[in-house]
């Protein structure tokens, strides 16, 4: 899922139509260190950041103002930290033991 969430957000349009990963707006690498964190106790933290970069970004260029590729990635961008932050409000999941578990599905 992590790759999901970096990569659909990551996507930035070049010049000649092609498509590339990697940061093309300051905003986006906050974006990323929040979207690749692995520690969840650092993880609202980076989600907060990126948030901040963004809401900065929109204030400086409010849309429609803002290139529209950027806008797009901008809303995709902001879904995603959404899905992070529920993930992170969440109790750490517990697998229920394997007797409970038939064929990979709970009995």
């Amino acid at each position: 899922m992590w790759a999901i969430i970096v990569n659909s957000c990551l996507k930035v349009p070049r010049l000649v139509g092609r498509w590339q990963l990697g940061v093309a707006y300051a905003w986006q690498k906050f974006y990323e260190e929040a979207a690749l964190q692995t520690d969840f106790e650092k993880l609202p933290d980076c989600i907060a950041k990126a948030e901040q970069a963004i809401q900065q970004r929109l204030a400086e260029s409010p849309p429609p103002l803002t290139d529209s590729a950027e806008f797009d990635a901008i809303g995709k961008a902001l879904a995603a930290l959404a899905v992070l932050k529920a993930q992170a409000n969440q109790q750490p999941f517990e697998r229920p033991p394997d007797e409970e578990r038939v064929g990979g599905y709970m009995a």
